[in-house]
């Protein structure tokens, strides 16, 4: 289903906190994801939970900030799937925060595109991390 639930949006002062310290980080312009592999799941959590992140330095107006926040939200929910597949087939639970850079709202195209790119590039890194790290029985 293309929804994105209350139980899929990050929350949490120390969850952030030890995302953003601990985290790895992938950047695709206009795009800054900062994501991490958590093996113990959060209460009714799902296996993939996001953060948009605008930050007010660089979008003075809060109708820009909602604007941006909204294109993100949506961007995501309609190319969440492979993401959310490959932490369900590794038995994964993923925290992941994008975080905007640019100083002006950007069209939903670009924003779509680099947030496949952006998402793929989790997942390439998500596979070759699994590989290095086999789970043994």
């Amino acid at each position: 289903m293309n929804t994105f639930s209350k139980d899929e949006r990050l929350c949490g002062e120390l969850r952030l906190a030890e995302l953003f310290a601990h985290g790895e980080n992938v950047v695709a312009f206009p795009l800054r994801a900062c994501w991490q592999v958590t093996n113990h799941p959060a209460e009714h959590a799902a296996r993939v939970q996001v953060l948009m992140s605008v930050p007010k330095k660089k979008l003075h107006r809060a109708n820009k900030r909602n604007r941006v926040k909204r294109l993100l939200r949506e961007s995501y929910r309609l190319q969440k799937h492979d993401l959310v597949a490959i932490a369900e087939s590794e038995d994964k639970w993923l925290q992941v925060a994008f975080v905007w850079i640019p100083q002006e709202v950007l069209p939903y195209s670009q924003v779509s595109a680099k947030m496949l790119k952006i998402l793929g590039k989790i997942q390439a890194k998500l596979q070759a991390h699994e590989a290095d790290n086999p789970v043994s029985d």
